[in-house]
């Protein structure tokens, strides 16, 4: 078996950055289809008292956000500590 070796700084920084990206689109992707469910749930429901059909889908896109900004943001202090270094 071989002893792990360190992963090079530079390759780190690519790897994270590249995340940082992906992830960050991820945000923007949540953010405008939590948008749109808004505007759907502004909407008049087709029925009194029936629950919107987007209702569902809004309480999924909101939590998706929550998760992809927490992802963002830890993947954003691993990146300013490597930089740091």
């Amino acid at each position: 078996m071989t002893p792990a070796t360190a992963v090079p700084r530079a390759t780190r920084l690519t790897s994270l950055r590249r995340r940082h990206d992906h992830v960050t689109r991820d945000v923007r992707r949540c953010e405008a289809n939590v948008q749109h469910l808004r505007t759907e749930l502004a909407a008049p429901p087709v029925s009194p008292g029936a629950t919107p059909p987007a209702e569902r889908a809004m309480i999924s896109a909101v939590r998706d956000l929550v998760e992809a900004r927490a992802r963002l943001a830890q993947i954003s202090s691993e990146l300013r500590d490597v930089q740091a270094r």
